[in-house]
């Protein structure tokens, strides 16, 4: 077989004239053309658009003496497309043709001239088709000097004239196998090029507490869980409150990871022999063969350990764009493929889930070349929302390492198990931490640093905020100190001291109020009721512990289908913001006072519309709470320490219902069906509470809040209203207010003498009705007695009791007496106005007839005197 001929520059040149003269001259003349032909008949031909219509009035304005000499360039020519025509059919219609030649410019003919003796020269006179590099310029320059001065383009004359090599699909194929070699090559070098890294979290401006037995705690575990899943990947979460330090934990626990790591240092060895005798004494006893076996597996021994490579990288996994932009740096510092990196991260068609997910895949080739590693991610608000993100447990790529997540999501953390540890850091820092933290950022050490950082729950984002505070205070005013700082706080200033930290630490671009607000906000927002109804809740109540209780009952008033007590209690644990404490008396829930504030301020914004339901729910649930564990039982010493921690709450609530009715309106609230007779008797309980828990002030409200009800819903007179009459004269006694208890006492007494001396007629009317006249006579003297004490010798009751008397008289056969009686009954029913008659006789007067009206009371009476 004959082998492909190879080509020399000179036919090389010759090959690209031709492709000049053949492509470039001919797509040049048909744009000459169309100009010439558009220039003459565009108004009366029409516009040349390649169409037959063009190629026959082309034809037809040809003489027919030409039209027969040409007719085999018409015959292709009469289609009017230009794409069709050669050079020779060009040359033609414009040199040549009646229509366009006979009145051409003379100028441009002369071009299009030279153009045609510039084809003829290389495609008719060169038999060897060889053209040097110089003839090749020259005949290029020529071309396109006759380009430029016809107006045309010259690019591709400028492409021919630089171009160095001849493209073929043949060589296309070559070079891109030879790209993929070239590739193969690279990528498995990349593939095996890594390094160790170390990318923690972001720090703040200013120090941070060190926290060092949560970080050497931290790090036990992590090894000890890295211990029991060497073959496969394991999680450990970090929960807390916002302003709790999980980020910078994180960081702590990550850089001592690593430094640790880093330490090991890698293991250089050699073998050496050293020979001490003569060779053929060695050799002779075969010494030196076992000695060279043992030396050679040693040094194998020692060399297949390989290089201990580690990394810690954070991925802010704040938001989906962070959690992209993270895994972007991610790969690169793995050192894969930028090329591959850039086209992911760029790519219009896939969206964030997908780019991310393209990236892990990315990083697993990558991944399992390092012998251990620490992947924090951090802040993860949503760990639903993220975990499709996240390296599998048992993906064998991911399995050498360790991921530690940050979250305020504690709903949503794993329940712990042989893969998965979780620690909770809302209760904050240690004391000393917290001590020392302070110290350092405020240059103050006194006695009032440890209460400072009680003060603010041991929280470092807290305790910075407020040492930073404290230290620009001090440069104004040099005798300011941790204790002007506390009663800033007390004075409720705690928002106006973030200002300046905010201000300087743009790390943090919120107050922690702020972030503690948005944080609440989310979870007021979200779908997790009985999160919504616990902070609800709180934001009611003290900031202090919380009988888990408590919450459980309000729940279940106000969601008719949330009534399993197991469920609520399993919810609220797993709720985000709150913080939880045990001991024998029962579970306790709390926040921090910053978090209480923050839920204070948001829920307040949201329950104006319903605060009302919301307080009536609160009152009986605490009444419920009061009532199924006998906190007023003193013998109880459980109940009593349960007491003690719920007093704190009846507090804060019965002032919130203060600020929220007045006296002018509670009446109104009870016209409303909110607070009705049935709330009265929660009001009593709370009270009673209060007042067993020696809280007096807080008592006499809530028997002022339950009196105000009794007198609207019962009137002043039941005997419900002398009973808190009677207990408010206890309460202004225990606070040394005599005068208002006799006060109070004495209102109990009337109203219950009241009562007894309706009693003691009724039991006088049953008597004489029985015959026993004694008995009788006996309980209507007490009767009036009474009355005549309490009401006065001219009441309508006194009437009534007289009445009663002159009829047992009468019975008794002393009708004298029953007369005087009734003359004095007939005395004052006589100067008795018409409505309280009627209202007070047919009640009061002669038992039987006791619905009888007050006119015929009087009319007896009239006759009962006549006799």
């Amino acid at each position: 077989m004959a082998t492909a001929p190879e080509y020399t520059n000179e036919q090389l040149n010759y090959f690209r004239v031709c492709h000049l003269v053949t492509n470039i001259i001919a797509e040049g003349l048909r744009a000459i053309f169309k100009q010439e032909w558009d220039g003459r008949y565009k108004t009366t031909l029409g516009e040349w658009k390649d169409e037959p219509q063009n190629g026959l009035d082309f034809k037809n304005s040809e003489s027919p003496r030409k039209q027969r000499a040409r007719t085999g360039l018409l015959a292709t020519m009469v289609n009017g497309n230009r794409a069709e025509w050669d050079c020779t059919m060009l040359f033609h219609a414009i040199l040549f043709s009646d229509c366009i030649g006979s009145g051409l410019n003379l100028r441009r003919k002369s071009i299009v001239e030279d153009l045609r003796k510039f084809r003829n020269k290389y495609l008719s006179s060169m038999p060897h088709g060889n053209l040097s590099d110089t003839e090749f310029q020259i005949a290029i320059k020529n071309v396109d000097v006759s380009f430029r001065a016809l107006g045309l383009s010259t690019d591709q004359i400028q492409a021919i004239q630089n171009q160095t090599s001849f493209p073929t699909e043949e060589l296309k194929k070559k070079r891109v196998e030879d790209l993929k070699q070239e590739v193969e090559v690279f990528e498995a070098q990349l593939n095996k090029d890594i390094s160790a890294f170390c990318v923690l979290p972001p720090k703040p401006t200013h120090e941070v507490a060190d926290r060092d037995l949560e970080v050497a705690e931290i790090i036990k575990q992590l090894k000890d869980l890295k211990e029991a899943n060497k073959n496969r990947l394991s999680y450990f979460y970090i929960s807390g409150n916002p302003g709790s330090g999980k980020s910078q934990l994180a960081g702590l626990v990550s850089k001592r990871v690593f430094d640790q790591v880093n330490e090991i240092p890698h293991s250089t060895s050699f073998v050496m022999t050293v020979n001490a005798e003569s060779p053929k004494t060695l050799l002779e006893s075969g010494k030196s063969q076992l000695a060279g076996l043992v030396s050679k597996r040693v040094f194998d021994q020692v060399d297949e350990i390989p290089h201990s490579l580690s990394f810690v990288m954070t991925v802010n996994a704040e938001s989906p764009k962070t959690f992209l932009e993270s895994y972007v740096s991610f790969a690169r510092k793995l050192k894969c493929p930028e090329y591959v990196i850039s086209n992911t991260f760029n790519s219009p068609d896939l969206s964030s889930d997908e780019k991310i997910s393209h990236l892990k895949t990315l990083m697993g080739t990558k991944i399992e070349l390092y012998t251990s590693w620490l992947l924090v991610v951090d802040n993860v608000r949503s760990i639903s929302n993220i975990y499709a993100h996240l390296p599998e447990s048992g993906d064998e790529q991911w399995a050498r390492g360790q991921l530690l997540i940050t979250t305020q999501d504690i709903a949503s953390v794993p329940s712990t198990s042989c893969f998965i540890c979780h620690v909770s850091v809302s209760k904050g820092v240690e004391l000393q931490d917290a001590r020392s933290l302070l110290e350092k950022l405020s240059g103050i050490s006194d006695c009032e640093t440890d209460k400072v950082a009680q003060v603010l729950d041991y929280q470092p984002l807290a305790l910075a905020i407020a040492a930073i505070y404290v230290k620009e205070a001090k440069q104004t005013n040099e005798n300011f100190g941790w204790r002007n700082y506390l009663q800033r706080l007390e004075k409720g200033q705690g928002v106006a001291t973030a200002r300046i930290f905010v201000e300087t630490n743009p790390t943090y671009p919120k107050s922690m109020t702020e972030v503690l607000e948005i944080a609440v906000e989310e979870e007021m927002k979200s779908s997790n009721a009985v999160l919504k109804h616990t902070l609800t809740l709180l934001s009611f109540c003290a900031a202090q512990p919380l009988s888990l209780e408590i919450a459980v009952n309000y729940i279940r008033n106000v969601e008719v289908d949330m009534q399993d007590e197991d469920d609520i209690r399993m919810k609220i644990r797993r709720c985000p913001l709150l913080l939880f404490d045990e001991n024998e008396s029962g579970v306790y829930i709390r926040v921090h006072q910053v978090t209480h504030d923050a839920v204070s301020n948001v829920v307040g914004r949201n329950t104006q519309q319903r605060e009302v339901i919301v307080l009536k729910a609160i009152v009986q649930a605490l009444f419920q709470f009061v009532e199924d564990y006998k906190l007023n039982d003193p013998n109880d010493l459980n109940s009593v320490v349960k007491g003690t921690h719920t007093v704190p709450h009846l507090r804060t609530l019965v002032r919130t219902i203060r600020q929220t009715y007045s006296k002018e309106n509670v009446s109104e609230v009870a016209e409303n069906d909110i607070f009705h007779t049935s709330t009265t008797l929660y009001f009593n309980k709370l009270a009673e509470t209060c007042y067993k828990y020696c809280t007096f002030a807080e008592a006499k409200e809530y028997y002022e809040l339950s009196f105000r009800i009794q007198v609207k819903t019962l009137g002043p007179e039941h005997v419900d209203v002398a009973s808190t009459y009677e207990n408010l004269g206890n309460v202004h006694c225990n606070l040394g207010e005599l005068n208002q208890a006799k006060e109070f006492y004495d209102r109990a007494l009337g109203i219950r003498l009241k009562k007894l001396a309706s009693t003691y007629g009724n039991l006088g009317t049953v008597h004489c009705n029985l015959g026993e006249l004694s008995q009788a006579k006996e309980y209507h003297d007490r009767a009036l007695t009474i009355r005549l004490k309490i009401l006065g010798p001219d009441h309508v009751d006194v009437a009534s009791t007289y009445h009663n008397l002159g009829i047992v008289h009468r019975k008794l056969g002393d009708v004298k007496k029953g007369k005087e009686y009734h003359d004095r009954a007939l005395v004052i029913l006589s100067k008795t106005p018409g409505p309280e008659l009627v209202t007070r006789w047919p009640t009061r007067g002669f038992g039987k007839r006791s619905n009888a009206s007050a006119h015929s009371g009087l009319v007896t009476a009239k006759r009962l005197k006549r006799n």
